[in-house]
C-alpha cells in the first residue's frame, strides 16, 4: 500500500512539474550585441493598431501594426505588421496601441515575427534617434552597449507615395530634335499657304485685266 502511494505522489509530481514547464516562458540571458546579430530586422516605431486572433492550441496570436520611424537592421516597411504570440507564457510580446517599441523581428513566411525572448523594449513616445537618457520598459535608461550595437539608424521613409496618373498624360518636354522638326513643317505649310494667297490674287489681277 505504501509502495503504491508513493508511486501515485511521484507520478502526480512529475506531472504537475512538466506542466509548470511547459506553461512557462524562460529566456535565456544575453547582450545587446547578441540580441542584434540574431534578429534580422531591428527598427523603432509606434503601435498603430493590435489585433488579437482566434485563440487556438498554441496561445493564439497578436497582429501588430507599427508605424516605422528609424531602422537600425533590415529594411521593414513604413507600416509593419508584426506577429507574436497571444499570451506571454506562450513567449507572446505584449504590444499597446499608441505606445513606441524598439522591436527585434525575424521574418517567417514572409512575415515579421517577435517574442518575448527578442529583446523588444518600449521607448519614450516620439519619432527621434535613441539616446542614453531614454528610459525602456522597466529596465532604466538605454545602455551604452545597446546604443554601440544598434549603431546609426536610417530615417524611415515616411513620406506619401506620389500620386498614381489615371491617364496617359506626358507632360514631359518634347525633346529638342522634336522641336526642330515641328518648326519646319510649320514654316512649310506657311510657305505653302503664302504661296496659295499670291497665286489667287494673281489671278485675280488677271481676270481683272481680261
Amino acid at each position: 500500500m505504501t509502495t503504491m502511494l508513493t508511486l501515485i505522489a511521484a507520478l502526480t509530481a512529475g506531472t504537475g512539474g512538466t506542466a509548470g514547464a511547459s506553461s512557462a516562458c524562460s529566456c535565456a540571458e544575453r547582450t545587446p550585441r547578441q540580441l542584434v546579430e540574431a534578429a534580422e530586422v531591428v527598427f523603432s516605431a509606434t503601435a498603430t493598431d493590435v489585433r488579437v486572433g482566434e485563440s487556438t492550441l498554441g496561445g493564439g496570436s497578436v497582429t501588430a501594426v507599427l508605424h516605422t520611424d528609424h531602422v537600425y537592421k533590415g529594411e521593414p516597411d513604413a507600416e509593419s505588421a508584426v506577429f507574436t504570440r497571444a499570451h506571454g507564457s506562450a513567449c507572446g510580446y505584449e504590444f499597446v496601441e499608441g505606445r513606441r517599441y524598439l522591436v527585434f523581428a525575424d521574418v517567417r513566411d514572409s512575415r515579421l515575427v517577435t517574442t518575448l525572448c527578442s529583446g523588444n523594449r518600449l521607448l519614450p513616445a516620439g519619432d527621434e534617434p535613441l539616446r542614453l537618457s531614454d528610459r525602456t520598459q522597466g529596465r532604466g535608461p538605454l545602455t551604452s552597449q545597446l546604443i554601440t550595437a544598434l549603431g546609426e539608424p536610417t530615417r524611415a521613409d515616411t513620406e506619401p507615395a506620389a500620386p498614381v496618373r489615371t491617364g496617359p498624360v506626358d507632360d514631359r518636354p518634347a525633346p529638342a530634335s522634336g522641336r526642330t522638326g515641328l518648326m519646319v513643317i510649320a514654316v512649310a505649310v506657311g510657305a505653302v499657304m503664302l504661296t496659295g494667297i499670291m497665286w489667287t490674287r494673281r489671278r485675280a489681277r488677271a481676270g481683272r485685266r481680261d
